[in-house]
C-alpha cells in the first residue's frame, strides 16, 4: 500500500503544479490583452481540470487506491527455457528409517540438460516431479508429488543429484541427474503404465510450466502454466469421510521436502504431500 500512496501523492503534485502553471498563463494572457477573458478561456479550463485532478489524486493517496493497470510494472514472463530428458530410471533402494531399521525406498532419476535462451534475464529453477495416481485410490487426489531424498544416497547407485533451484545465466546451460522418492504410502495407488510430469518452478518470475516426465526436448512452446498443486479429479471420485482433511492438504508441493513416514503405505495424519 505505501507504494500506492506514493504514487497518487506523486501524481497530485504534477497535476497541481500543472495548475499554477495553466492559472499563470492565463493571468500573463490577461494582463497583455484587456479584452481576453481571464475565466472562459483554455488554459484556465486546463487549469481547473489540474486542480481536480490533483485533489482526486490526493483523495486516492488517502484512500489506499490500488494503482491503475498501466501505472503497475509488467510481470516477467516466464523465461524461455529447454529440458532435454536424455534417460530415466526407476530404482529400488533401502534408507534408514527414525527408528534405526531399513525401510525400501523407490526412487526415480532423471538426466537432463537445462538450457536458457535469453540474453538478459536469468532463471533460477526449482523442478518437481508428480505422477499418476489410480484414479480414485485417494479420493479426488489424481497425483502424487515426489520430494527430493533428504538422506545419503548410498554410493553404490551412482545418482548425483542437482542442487536446486538450478541458476542458469542468460544463454547458459545446466546438465546432471533429477532425484526423486516416490512417497512409499503411494507405491499401491500409481497408475501402470508409470506416468508423470516434471514442473518448472522459476523464482525470479515465480512462474511455473509443467512437461511431460519423458525422454525427449521439451522448450518453451511446448510448455503448459501450471498452477503449483497436484491434479484434482471430479467429484465422482469423492473421498470417504476420513480422507476428506488428506485430500485438501496434498493440493500444494512441499517447498523443503521431508522424509516419508516410517511405514511405507501408511499415510501421515497431515495428509499427502504436505508440504514441510
Amino acid at each position: 500500500m505505501r507504494s500506492h500512496r506514493e504514487f497518487w501523492l506523486w501524481l497530485g503534485g504534477l497535476f497541481l503544479t500543472l495548475f499554477a502553471l495553466f492559472t499563470a498563463v492565463a493571468i500573463a494572457y490577461f494582463v497583455k490583452d484587456k479584452s481576453y477573458s481571464l475565466f472562459l478561456n483554455g488554459w484556465m479550463l486546463a487549469a481547473l481540470l489540474s486542480f481536480v485532478a490533483a485533489h482526486a489524486s490526493f483523495f486516492g493517496a488517502i484512500r489506499s487506491w490500488p494503482l491503475p493497470a498501466a501505472a503497475r510494472p509488467a510481470r516477467p514472463a516466464f523465461p524461455a527455457l529447454e529440458i532435454e530428458i536424455h534417460g530415466a530410471s526407476t530404482i529400488e533402494a533401502q534408507r534408514e528409517a527414525d527408528s534405526g531399521l531399513a525401510v525400501t525406498a523407490r526412487l526415480r532419476s532423471f538426466t537432463v540438460t537445462l538450457r536458457s535462451a535469453e540474453s538478459e534475464q536469468r532463471a533460477s529453477v526449482t523442478v518437481l516431479l508428480y505422477v499418476k495416481l489410480v484414479p480414485g485410490s485417494w479420493g479426488r487426489v489424481g497425483e502424487a508429488v515426489c520430494p527430493v531424498p533428504d538422506w545419503s544416497l548410498p554410493p553404490s547407485l551412482s545418482l548425483h543429484p542437482m542442487p536446486m533451484p538450478v541458476d542458469l545465466q542468460p544463454g547458459g546451460r545446466a546438465s546432471g541427474q533429477l532425484v526423486y522418492e516416490i512417497p512409499g504410502y503411494y507405491l499401491d495407488k500409481l497408475a501402470e503404465p508409470a506416468r508423470g510430469r516434471l514442473e518448472l518452478w522459476d523464482h525470479v518470475t515465480d512462474q511455473r510450466m509443467t512437461v511431460p516426465a519423458e525422454i525427449g526436448s521439451h522448450d518453451r512452446p511446448a510448455m503448459v502454466p501450471s498452477s503449483g498443486s497436484a491434479e484434482i479429479l471430479g467429484p465422482e471420485y469423492e473421498s470417504q469421510p476420513d480422507q476428506q482433511s488428506d485430500v485438501t492438504a496434498s493440493l500444494s508441493p512441499p517447498a523443503q521436502p521431508s522424509a516419508p513416514p516410517d511405514q511405507p503405505h501408511t499415510p501421515p495424519a497431515s495428509g499427502p504431500g504436505r508440504p514441510a
